[in-house]
């Protein structure tokens, strides 16, 4: 499968997060679908995605009714992401910050995400997180869903859970990113 992420700086004088969001969304979903030339046959010829046309399922993850797109979107600070395929697709993104990381993986990593966190410090728990956060996701069920274990065998970070492929991308120094799919070998492209 090929998947495209949008990326976008939100500095500005955009306030409302949430409205942003959307906007933002509507614009990588239909650029996304004129890269690609995907038509639905129940839509009329060239209906731009709208703001107004997003909906959620009951545990929160948004989709589109009547377009044959997948998406999901992430924001940590003032980076945004919208990543839009043909498949289920999950992204998170996290700009690393003070925070009591060993005692947020005690109540929500089992034991051998738990000792990771402690042998890896800081770095360690935000590329934890964002696994969960992409694969929770990616599944519907999000962060407080049935989760896999993200440590393999060998105490390190897999890049496989329950037939989720984990994706680590390079952004730059103190950014996590992850995407989950459902293919090993899945295009991501990054776009902006």
């Amino acid at each position: 499968m090929k998947y495209k992420v949008f990326i976008c700086d939100m500095t500005g004088d955009r306030c409302d997060p949430k409205e942003v969001s959307r906007q933002l969304c509507s614009e990588a979903i239909n650029t996304y679908l004129t890269m690609e030339k995907i038509e639905s046959p129940d839509l009329p010829e060239n209906a731009p995605v709208s703001p107004e046309d997003f909906l959620t399922e009951e545990k929160g993850k948004p989709y589109l009714k009547d377009y044959p797109v997948h998406f999901n979107v992430s924001h940590s600070g003032l980076l945004w992401l919208c990543m839009v395929g043909d498949a289920p697709c999950g992204i998170d993104i996290q700009q690393e910050k003070d925070c009591s990381f060993e005692k947020i993986a005690e109540r929500h990593f089992n034991e051998a995400e738990q000792e990771y966190v402690k042998r890896e410090g800081i770095e360690g728990f935000f590329r934890l997180w964002t696994m969960r956060e992409a694969y929770g996701k990616y599944t519907g069920q999000g962060f407080y869903g049935t989760m896999p274990s993200f440590i393999g065998s060998d105490g390190q970070p897999v890049k496989e859970a329950d037939g989720a492929f984990i994706h680590e991308i390079e952004i730059g120094s103190g950014i996590y990113c992850v995407c989950c799919t459902g293919g090993k070998d899945d295009r991501i492209e990054f776009i902006g």
